[in-house]
């Protein structure tokens, strides 16, 4: 319906302050939670009735003075009406409910790229395709442990044709024990790692004792790599490497384990590269990291790589 005047202003809350006092029978000032401009902008009531704006009090911003002090006990309050009625464009807080909201109409523009906290979510989460990327998927570090272990579907891990492949990252890997191998191993079964039916080749340059040199080594049923050299038992005696693993979800392939590593010992150096796979084509779960016996010190990323 047409009106006359000022278009009214939308607001989702419209309310009057109301600030109540306490009266001791001597202050006559007050302070207001709202500035006014005069005295004509509240109104104040001593003993449930108006008092007279000018004359029985005087505004200067948030202070209130009374002409005379109001008498112990009586009800005395403000209310900012005029001027200063409060009109708020936007909802109040902890007032809207997911009924306000359109379906489908949060999306990601509006949700913070980092959450700092750790958040649980009830029922199911889909998680959105990965696109053309190199996205990282776990880190998991061991300190004098048996393993690190990445199997898919337990700890976050995912091994499967979420990606067209994917990379293992070694930090760092040394041995708690001297004068023993590191070597991966694969899940074939989805549930435990075994050296059983792989088979590995390597070719190694070597720095050893003061003179370089090279050598090549194949083994079966050791696992998917097994660093030639035996590495050093402490952490300045590490070892690292890049491991790519190409389609380990198709089961009418091999699996295929490319290494590049580098390590050392108390005295040699050496720059490694590898490959190793499951002896028949069949479904790979994951990978484990290890010592060829006793316990390791390592940490291991994995990334996944996507192409379309």
């Amino acid at each position: 319906m047409p009106f006359l005047g000022n278009q009214p202003q939308q607001g989702f809350a419209n309310s009057v302050v109301k600030d109540n006092f306490t009266p001791n029978g001597s202050t006559t000032a007050f302070t207001l939670s709202k500035s006014a401009a005069s005295a004509n902008d509240i109104e104040v009531y001593v003993g449930n009735v108006r008092q007279e704006p000018t004359d029985a009090y005087s505004v200067s911003g948030t202070t209130l003075t009374m002409s005379e002090a109001v008498a112990t006990g009586l009800n005395f309050y403000v209310l900012h009406v005029q001027g200063t009625v409060q009109s708020s464009i936007a909802p109040q807080s902890n007032s809207v409910g997911t009924g306000i909201i359109q379906n489908n109409a949060v999306t990601g523009a509006k949700i913070a790229s980092t959450i700092s906290t750790n958040h649980t979510f009830s029922g199911s989460l889909t998680v959105p395709a990965a696109t053309s990327a190199y996205q990282h998927i776990k880190t998991i570090e061991g300190s004098n442990v048996s393993s690190v272990d990445f199997l898919h579907g337990s700890n976050g891990v995912t091994f499967d044709n979420t990606f067209d492949m994917y990379e293992f990252v070694v930090h760092y890997a040394y041995n708690a024990a001297t004068g023993r191998d590191f070597r991966v191993l694969p899940s074939q079964d989805g549930s435990s790692f075994s050296v059983s039916n792989t088979e590995c080749i390597r070719y190694r340059s070597i720095f050893e004792s003061g003179s370089a040199g090279s050598g090549a080594a194949n083994a079966t049923n050791l696992g998917v790599w097994r660093s030639y050299l035996n590495i050093g038992g402490a952490v300045d005696d590490p070892i690292t490497a890049r491991i790519q693993v190409a389609h380990p979800y198709d089961s009418d392939k091999r699996t295929i384990f490319l290494t590049d590593a580098g390590g050392r010992d108390p005295s040699n150096y050496y720059r490694e590269i590898a490959s190793g796979n499951p002896t028949s084509a069949g479904r790979t779960y994951g990978a484990q990291f290890k010592a060829e016996t006793g316990n390791c010190y390592a940490k291991v990323s994995l990334y996944g790589l996507k192409t379309a």
